[in-house]
């Protein structure tokens, strides 16, 4: 096996310790299984991304020695690596799922939505889509089409049985397929959603293993079912502990500095920020405080 592994921010803002720990890990295992390390900018949130947040973010990439493999500026064999710029392949893998079934366009309106939300609250169920919009024919949902009403598509989610995630570092992982609803896939402007368009880029940059926090592992089973339906390979899964505030809470701006900009405006060493992010939550035995970029590559 020929390991690629990614890490994908959004360039929503500056990149933050946490983020950084877990590209750190990433890279590492590149490095040491001989693999590749891609970075892919996640930036179909086009009112909050921003072009300054992305060179920041690179730039903090630099400034770390953390160097990618293939991504932005350098390209690869597996681009475009903006999902910005691979809407069109979204778009023929949706169509793809429509022609076979396994989704549907959906015209609920956020009232509609609002009043199932009621009505599961008032029987004691947790808020699900009911999926009525799976029973529309061809000729109505087009009907709507034709009137200019906006719509999503939806994929088709089991309502039986469970999804398993097989994670490197927890063990199995079991999550019943009744507590979801038929995930939106495409938004009502043409954008994917998350799940769906990481589905499709980690099968078509044929990355091998997905290294992330443990806060997505909620993601990762709606991410399995979406690659089911589309016959992709499921990759290796393993989601790290986050780092935590004093207090247990996500580390955030009011814990004191967060990015990596303010540790380096701040006189921070790169080597030093990498040493202690690299041991954070465990140790090499031996006492071992310090340990060198190679050391790492090798642990």
């Amino acid at each position: 096996m020929h390991e690629r592994v990614r890490f994908a921010p959004s360039p929503t803002g500056e990149l933050h310790i946490g983020g950084v720990r877990t590209a750190l890990f990433n890279w590492l295992f590149a490095r040491n299984k001989g693999g590749k390390f891609i970075l892919r900018v996640d930036d179909t949130d086009r009112q909050r991304s921003s072009e300054v947040y992305l060179q920041s973010i690179l730039d903090s990439f630099r400034w770390l020695n953390l160097t990618w493999d293939e991504g932005p500026e350098i390209g690869g064999d597996y681009g475009p690596y903006r999902q910005s710029e691979r809407l069109f392949l979204y778009r023929e893998e949706a169509e793809r799922l429509l022609a076979c079934g396994n989704a549907y366009p959906c015209f609920c309106t956020a009232e509609d939505l609002e009043m199932e939300r009621e009505r599961c609250r008032s029987m004691g169920q947790p808020p699900r889509y009911s999926a009525r919009c799976r029973n529309l024919t061809v000729a109505a949902a087009d009907e709507k089409k034709n009137e200019g009403q906006t719509y999503v598509i939806r994929a088709v989610t089991p309502n039986e049985g469970e999804t398993v995630v097989d994670d490197i570092i927890r063990g199995k992982v079991t999550f019943l397929n009744k507590v979801f609803d038929d995930p939106i896939i495409i938004r009502s402007d043409g954008l994917p959603t998350y799940n769906f368009a990481s589905a499709v880029d980690d099968f078509n940059m044929e990355i091998t293993h997905v290294i992330r926090a443990e806060e997505h592992l909620s993601n990762t089973p709606r991410q399995q079912i979406i690659a089911g339906l589309l016959g992709y390979a499921i990759p290796y899964y393993a989601h790290v502990p986050m780092i935590l505030a004093p207090d247990r809470s996500k580390l955030s701006k009011r814990h004191g500095a967060t990015s990596v900009q303010e540790y380096r405006d701040q006189g921070i060493l790169p080597e030093a920020l990498l040493n202690y992010l690299a041991l954070l939550g465990w140790s090499p035995g031996e006492d071992r405080e310090i340990l060198s970029v190679e050391d790492m590559i090798k642990i």
